[in-house]
């Protein structure tokens, strides 16, 4: 990990964020740690515990991570989780799982088939329906409904390197496995539709909602 902050400098510029005040990230100054508790990565068994993600503030005052190339929201590595769906694709959720028990210790199950069957999806919608139109041209590669989707995963994923998973961070804001990441705009307007004041010009409902049961504190 860079020491002088100095080195920082074309990591900030690499992951995209952009101070919305001054257009640029030159601004960019450190702004402490956030820690991931453990990731672990299915394919080698190497756990990682307490990884450091860099905060950054810029001259606008909003923050951002930078968030290292294999994170994302879950507790293992992206390409590890793609080679997992690569088993269930081509082996099936009970032989898939049987593959991650390698990772953990003493053969403990570290990965349950509901995990699996949540990935699978995850990978089905978020690569190969809402990704592959940036991840093909980026890596060379080809998609073809016709051939089985685990050996064209699998091709994909020897592609798939660090400074691509930056890129597309970079690009989208997100993980490659994370869910699409919703517009601070669009938060900001459902916050204010949560916190709009009673209007008393608007028409009562016909079928108003029963009161609430007292509670057993309550005087009668």
């Amino acid at each position: 990990m860079p020491a002088a902050w100095s080195a920082w400098v074309p990591v900030v510029a690499a992951a995209g964020a952009i101070c919305t005040r001054c257009g640029s990230t030159r601004c960019a100054r450190p702004h402490g740690f956030r820690h991931r508790k453990q990731v672990t990565d299915l394919s080698t068994g190497a756990v990682f515990r307490v990884v450091p993600i860099r905060r950054v503030r810029f001259c606008d005052g909003h923050t951002a991570s930078l968030v290292p190339s294999e994170l994302w929201r879950g507790r293992f590595t992206v390409t590890s989780v793609l080679e997992t769906v690569v088993h269930v694709l081509r082996d099936g959720i009970a032989t898939a799982c049987e593959w991650t028990v390698h990772a953990g210790v003493d053969g403990e199950e570290i990965v349950s088939p509901r995990t699996l069957q949540r990935w699978r999806a995850v990978v089905q919608q978020r690569v190969i329906q809402a990704a592959l139109g940036w991840l093909l041209p980026a890596t060379g590669a080809s998609w073809s409904q016709t051939r089985p989707a685990a050996s064209q995963l699998e091709t994909l994923l020897e592609q798939i390197t660090g400074p691509l998973l930056m890129a597309f961070r970079a690009t989208f804001g997100r993980g490659l496995l994370d869910p699409l990441a919703r517009s601070r705009t669009r938060r900001k307007a459902a916050r204010r539709a949560r916190a709009a004041p009673h209007d008393p010009s608007r028409p009562r409902p016909s079928n108003p909602p029963p009161c609430a049961p007292r509670s057993r504190r309550s005087p009668p």
